[in-house]
């Protein structure tokens, strides 16, 4: 059994939408969108590489524009397509809701909309809205609504502002995605670990896409950087180590498969807070197929510590997995 906790979906309306936007590539890099066509051909390629179940959802640049009634209709377009995949195709799909998070008071319907009515699996939040990093006050609100009703958020990476200071020949040389995004989740997860976001919120919890982009390597220093500071120091008023609220949080091998990789991201979470991620449709070539076979040749995770990495750790995250249409 293996549930790619990192797959995505782009409606044809959606990207449509975008064009007018001018925007021609995910989040804004240079990197094409592969628009949806049918939940049959998205099967096919999940058979061809043995993958029982995607969590469908939106990715960059999502619905965060400065019209809010923009941003809000394509949530709601984006997310009834998403739920009506599930509804016809219940043991493939599950999927989580995007959110407009710009406005507080539609973020808020959409959150209650998506859980209640479309009764969809968690939802999606970018790391910055608008160029407003997620760790801004101004989201608490809505993270406190989402800590109550313990919905599980898949994170993903949004173009940061800082990517107008590079070269223009770093676009063409994909720093952007190969460096830039795997920072933007490192800065936005250190901001709301070390500004107590986790420990205000304590049922709040992330997938983190591509084994956290560089939280597995900084993670020991963050600990270190917390010990070392005297009792004044803002940090210092966590009751634990940051390194404390990151294993809370889940860290998906989408990208990030390299056993190099895998060894750095179990020796600070452990095998039980790792998931299975593909990024699907953009590694629809040998990446996919080389994350599986990493995982299946890594000598050092015995067979049942796989099976938490493919789908077992879903299923603590998404209880549709544990249900027979989901599981055989």
């Amino acid at each position: 059994m293996k549930v790619d906790v990192h797959a995505h979906c782009y409606p044809q309306p959606y990207v449509k939408e975008l064009e007018k936007l001018g925007i021609a590539g995910e989040g804004g890099v240079g990197v094409k969108i592969p628009v949806w066509n049918s939940a049959e051909e998205r099967i096919a390629a999940m058979d061809k590489l043995g993958i029982d179940v995607q969590v469908l959802n939106l990715s960059a640049p999502n619905v965060y524009f400065p019209d809010h009634g923009l941003s809000k209709a394509l949530a709601q377009m984006t997310n009834d397509f998403l739920a009506d995949i599930v509804r016809q195709h219940p043991d493939r799909f599950l999927s989580v809701a995007s959110i407009p998070l710009a406005n507080l008071d539609d973020a808020m319907a959409e959150l209650s909309r998506a859980m209640n009515e479309l009764k969809m699996d968690g939802i999606m939040l970018g790391t910055n809205i608008n160029q407003r990093p997620l760790s801004d006050d101004f989201f608490l609100p809505f993270l406190e609504e989402v800590d109550r009703r313990k919905v599980p958020v898949v994170l993903h990476p949004i173009r940061s502002a800082i990517e107008d200071l590079m070269p223009k020949e770093d676009l063409l040389l994909g720093i952007p995605t190969s460096v830039g995004f795997l920072f933007e989740t490192t800065r936005t997860i250190a901001q709301m670990t070390f500004k107590g976001t986790f420990e205000r919120f304590p049922n709040l919890t992330f997938i983190l896409p591509h084994s956290g982009g560089a939280i597995p390597f900084l993670a020991p220093r963050w600990d270190i950087f917390y010990r070392s500071r005297p009792d004044a120091h803002p940090l210092k008023k966590l009751p634990q180590p940051p390194g404390h609220y990151l294993r809370r949080q889940y860290y998906d091998i989408a990208l990030s498969y390299a056993h190099s990789s895998l060894r750095c991201t179990l020796g600070v979470v452990g095998v039980d807070h790792m998931v299975f991620g593909t990024d699907f449709p953009y590694t629809n070539d040998f990446r996919a197929l080389e994350t599986i076979r990493s995982i299946e040749d890594y000598q050092d995770l015995a067979d049942d510590e796989k099976e938490k990495i493919f789908f077992r750790n879903a299923g603590v995250l998404f209880p549709r997995v544990q249900e027979r249409r989901c599981i055989s």
